[in-house]
């Protein structure tokens, strides 16, 4: 009986721990720092061109995929700008990119 709980336990573990998102989650508002220059980015039909982003003048500058609805990149420029990220959901697919970004407004463009 003893097995049983603990075989029991361990399948709602595994279960959850492998939950899917189901819903969009409230979107948060955050200040990016875009730079001047594009990155390269694998995505399912070969390299691309991406955004390089990063939060904070201390952090490193990340490739994002996903883009920003809106906003409209001209290179040698860096920005400063604010969107809404919201939170999607996967479904199985397993390229599926987490995010979605939208474009408040432009802070600066230099």
């Amino acid at each position: 009986m003893a097995i049983w709980r603990i075989l029991t336990c361990m399948t709602l573990l595994a279960m959850t721990a492998c939950e899917k998102r189901i819903g969009p989650e409230a979107p948060v508002r955050l200040t990016l720092q875009i730079d001047s220059k594009q990155g390269e980015c694998s995505y399912l039909v070969g390299l691309g061109n991406c955004l390089l982003i990063r939060r904070h003048e201390s952090e490193r500058w990340s490739p994002m995929q996903e883009g920003i609805e809106g906003f409209t990149y001209e290179p040698g420029y860096s920005y400063t700008v604010e969107v809404w990220r919201q939170t999607l959901p996967i479904d199985g697919i397993a390229d599926a990119l987490p995010y979605r970004y939208v474009l408040i407004r432009v802070i600066d463009k230099v």
